[in-house]
């Protein structure tokens, strides 16, 4: 079996995973931004602001996009976490086929390795510079 072709596999699942990080920590921002919204329309409410054209009244609007964009990028990450599996799926049998051994557990339907660890928000531009040397270092003749 081409160790070039389960690299390019590999990579590609490390690529969906950051990208499936980014989307959940976009969800997060926003809905964090929507519950701040929801504080300010409430002391709208409290001071009677329901005059369509006061510049405050425009944040139920922003609200309303806000959670249009969560419902979408929702959806998109739902997208996405399925084809992670269908690529984690792969990438394990293209493993298997290369080496029979058996291969540390991993529960079934999980795509994450024995190494995954949650990533925070403030962490993730390292997390993936660190991604990004490691995968450039698969693809480097020198190293």
């Amino acid at each position: 079996m081409n160790h070039s072709k389960m690299r390019l596999h590999r990579r590609k699942q490390v690529e969906m995973e950051q990208r499936n990080a980014l989307l959940g920590t976009m969800v997060r921002h926003f809905e964090n931004m929507i519950a701040d919204l929801d504080g300010h329309i409430a002391t709208e409410d409290r001071i009677r602001i329901k005059d369509t054209a006061h510049p405050a009244y425009s944040t139920a609007k922003r609200r309303r996009n806000l959670l249009t964009s969560v419902a979408h990028l929702k959806s998109l990450l739902e997208v996405a976490k399925r084809e992670l599996d269908e690529v984690a799926r792969q990438f394990r049998d293209l493993e298997s086929m290369q080496n029979p051994s058996p291969s540390p557990a991993v529960p079934a339907g999980s795509t994450r390795s024995a190494s995954w660890s949650p990533v925070s928000q403030r962490d993730l531009p390292r997390f993936i510079e660190d991604r990004r040397r490691a995968s450039s270092a698969d693809h480097d003749p020198k190293a």
